[in-house]
Order: C-alpha cells, then sequence, then structure tokens
C-alpha cells in the first residue's frame, strides 16, 4: 500500500463516525442506506475494503434537509457537519461529516483544501425519486449547478466553465429516454438505481457494527463496478488520502 499513515486506526475512526450518524438518523427514522465502496466493503468483505479509508452513507431527498438539521444539532464537539450553511467556500451537492482531530491530504481532490475543516470525511450523498425519462435533465441540471458554484467561488475559469457546460449540453441529448418508471437517481452516477433494488432495506455488517443498505447489492454493485467480486489490481489497491495526521495520541481501549 501506498499510505504513510495508520489505515486501521482511519477506518477504526470512521467506524466510530458512521455510527454516530447511523443512530441518530435512526433515533429520528430517517432511512439511509450504505453507498459506494462502503457497500463494497460490506458485501465483498464483510467490512471495509481492505484500503478503503472513507464511509459513503446515501440519504433521501424528502428527508436529507430535515436529517441536516438533526445532524448540526446531535453529532458530538469532535464532529462537524460541512455544507453550504457552516462553510463559505462550500460547492459540493452534498454533506460531509469532518472529524476535528485529525488533518488529512489528498493529492486526487485538491479542490478540499479550499474548506475550512481537513479531517477524516464520511459522505452524505442524496438520493431524488424522479422518473427515468427525467434522469438526462436532472443530471445536466445538477452538474451546471456545481460547476455555477465553483465559477462563483473562483474556482474554475470562465472558459473552464464554458467547456464543461458544452460537454453537459451534448451529452444531455444522448442520455434521452422515454421511460416513465422510477429512479433513485444521484446526479453524478450514470448509472441508474431502481427503487426496488433500494427498497426494502436490509442490515449490513461492517466489522461489528451493522447499517442499513440496499435489497439487491449485486444489481447496483454491478452496475457500478462490474465484477465487483474480482480485486482491482494491487496497483489500483490504494487509498484516497495520501497522509493522515491525528491531533491526540490514540486512546488504549
Amino acid at each position: 500500500m501506498a499510505e504513510n499513515f495508520d489505515l486501521k486506526r482511519v477506518q477504526k475512526r470512521l467506524l466510530e463516525m458512521a455510527v454516530k450518524i447511523a443512530s441518530i438518523l435512526e433515533k429520528h427514522e430517517i432511512p439511509y442506506t450504505i453507498a459506494f465502496g462502503t457497500l463494497l466493503g460490506a458485501v465483498r468483505h464483510g467490512n471495509f475494503i481492505p484500503w478503503d479509508d472513507d464511509f459513503d452513507f446515501f440519504l433521501f431527498s424528502d428527508t436529507y434537509e430535515k436529517a441536516m438539521g438533526l445532524l448540526s444539532k446531535e453529532l458530538p464537539a469532535d464532529m462537524f457537519l460541512e455544507n453550504e450553511q457552516t462553510e463559505p467556500k462550500y460547492f459540493h451537492a452534498w454533506a460531509h461529516v469532518k472529524d476535528l482531530n485529525s488533518e488529512c491530504r489528498c493529492e486526487h481532490y485538491p479542490h478540499d483544501e479550499l474548506y475550512s475543516h481537513h479531517g477524516i470525511s464520511v459522505d452524505l450523498y442524496k438520493l431524488t425519486r424522479i422518473k427515468e425519462k427525467d434522469f438526462a435533465r436532472f443530471r445536466y441540471v445538477e452538474a451546471l449547478a456545481y460547476i455555477e458554484r465553483r465559477r462563483a467561488l473562483g474556482f474554475i475559469t470562465e472558459e473552464d466553465f464554458k467547456k464543461r457546460r458544452a460537454a453537459y449540453e451534448s451529452r444531455l441529448e444522448s442520455e434521452k429516454s422515454e421511460s416513465t418508471g422510477d429512479l433513485l437517481a444521484y446526479p453524478f452516477d450514470i448509472g441508474k438505481q431502481y427503487p426496488e433494488d433500494v427498497f426494502p432495506l436490509k442490515r449490513y455488517k461492517i466489522g461489528a457494527s451493522e447499517f442499513w443498505g440496499p435489497a439487491n447489492p449485486d444489481r447496483i454493485l454491478t452496475m457500478r463496478y462490474g465484477n465487483y467480486r474480482e480485486l482491482p489490481p494491487a496497483e489500483a489497491r490504494i487509498p484516497h488520502y495520501n497522509s493522515v495526521k491525528f491531533l491526540h495520541k490514540a486512546m488504549d481501549t
């Protein structure tokens, strides 16, 4: 592995954070599902992907803002809800929960350095129920809003903005569909996730902890990763972060 930090300690802290987030959501009966590499790790490894250093949730658009309000009030003092209300330079389309007792650096996502907090992060993505025929337009509108936020904050040039907008417009035409079925859409994901693949939610083990996840993980993971049971080549088994520094010594447990 290429990391120069204690990956097991990072995963332990991520799990502590995820358990706290999930407990708040479950206490208030707000549904969620584990997502992306977190779901893949739960299905393939019964734990984290061995080289992974983040944690991914999907929440749902009809309860997303309520969840943000509750998390902002109930997260412990060593965790920070990072979104457009709490971070003046925020441009992502989803919220993060940041650990305030660590500092991370990631060369692959240098724009994250623009934010005030640089700790270990849990992603809170959003799924929106729409008609499949509206998916292409939904993706276009969300992607355009994202680059408009970045342009407004001076993170991309006007020329770059125009190039990206033209690419999104071209993609819009090629992705049109006439289907009237429902989707649970994530706008930055070309794959299509259907409600019957998500509901009813079921429980998944990540280490000794349990979280809610989708009803049909095989279809979702195959859509995103292809043959997800096959491990990637060794050179691709690397974490996101280049470095992680904890601000306090580890506590003996």
